[in-house]
């Protein structure tokens, strides 16, 4: 028997229908938390950064938060329809965690869909129950270990209103043991499989390449991972009954999504005066405090900032720059190739 395969480049390939917290992710539409950075799995590829990785620290797409109501407010400034929790280990806080699942579905509603990411080791089937009757509609597990299938197992046993899935990196040497655990993962009754390109980042560059792994030139990812990925699309299509093997280029994921959380949010939080550009950029244009820059400002054309007047970027006015920069409160939230852009400036006398 075959299936139907889909590929559309640099997006996805996908075999089966896809996972719903993936299509809200393609959209751009949801809202990445990252719960914790607290994991008892010390798995050698995990490209998280040193600064969150075994640290107990929240972000929201990247940015600081403090507190669930941080994340909130996160979720209104992107006009997100759904959100990703993830780690870390998301159940090393399972209160935090449950908490933050029953106040999203409180505020914006049985539509908003939340997918959760672990390993398993803390997910009992207490946990599990909490966590569904809290709103969850997908949880992901990572397998690390064979110990992992006796998690899955459990939760496929427990819940009855949330999806089980798995998600694992492709590693390009062990496609065949990819194949068994997909086969393995079918026969169970698991709702899908995402196969996530293998990343490589300055956490995890050393352990990579220790274990003979190369990055791919000028890209953030190991050589073949890729190719491995499409291959194992392919064989499901003739080798799996009803399992959804989806995979997700690093290319899209880190890059396109992103960039459309970028423009949601500028979009969203852009004030009258300022231009939004094609790419999430957020454009004004910089005066002194001047006479013609504060009657323009009281005009409604800007307002004036601590020692600046910011004004709309078609206004001409003499020794006035343009800015543009991301809507973020940090560079570090960006990735790599947009940090160096955060904030530019150029004359528009």
């Amino acid at each position: 028997m075959f299936r139907k395969t889909e590929l559309v480049e640099d997006v996805y390939a996908l075999v089966g229908a896809m996972p719903p917290g993936c299509v809200h992710c393609i959209r751009g539409s949801k809202v990445v938390i990252f719960i914790t950075g607290l994991c008892d799995d010390k798995c050698f590829y995990c490209p998280v950064s040193p600064d969150k990785l075994y640290h107990d620290v929240m972000r929201a797409d990247e940015e600081p938060v403090y507190s669930l109501e941080d994340i909130v407010y996160e979720v209104y400034r992107i006009g997100a329809d759904g959100a990703s929790i993830t780690g870390g280990d998301p159940l090393i806080k399972a209160e935090r965690t449950i908490k933050a699942i029953r106040l999203l579905k409180e505020l914006f509603g049985d539509g908003f869909h939340i997918h959760l990411y672990t390993s398993g080791r803390y997910a009992s089937s207490s946990v599990l129950l909490e966590l569904e009757h809290a709103g969850l509609d997908e949880i992901r597990f990572h397998v690390v270990g064979d110990w992992v299938l006796k998690r899955i197992d459990l939760a496929l046993k427990t819940l009855r209103d949330v999806e089980v899935g798995v998600e694992i990196p492709v590693f390009p040497d062990r496609v065949e043991e990819t194949k068994h655990l997909i086969k393995k993962l079918d026969q169970m009754g698991v709702k899908f499989v995402n196969l996530n390109e293998l990343e490589v980042s300055e956490n995890n560059m050393r352990a990579i390449l220790l274990h003979g792994y190369k990055p791919e030139d000028n890209k953030p990812v190991v050589k073949g991972s890729r190719e491995a990925a499409l291959e194992i699309v392919r064989w499901a299509s003739r080798n799996t009954k009803r399992i959804t093997v989806h995979f997700c280029p690093a290319v899209y994921k880190d890059r396109v999504q992103m960039r459309i959380r970028l423009i949601r949010k500028a979009m969203r939080t852009a004030k009258p005066y300022e231009e939004i550009t094609a790419d999430g950029m957020v454009v004004v244009l910089e005066a002194e405090p001047v006479s013609q820059a504060l009657e323009l400002a009281d005009k409604g054309f800007g307002e004036q900032i601590g020692d600046k007047v910011v004004l709309h970027p078609s206004i001409r006015l003499s020794g006035a720059r343009v800015r543009s920069r991301y809507p973020v409160a940090s560079a570090a939230s960006l990735p790599l190739e947009l940090q160096g852009v955060t904030e530019n400036s150029n004359d528009a006398s």
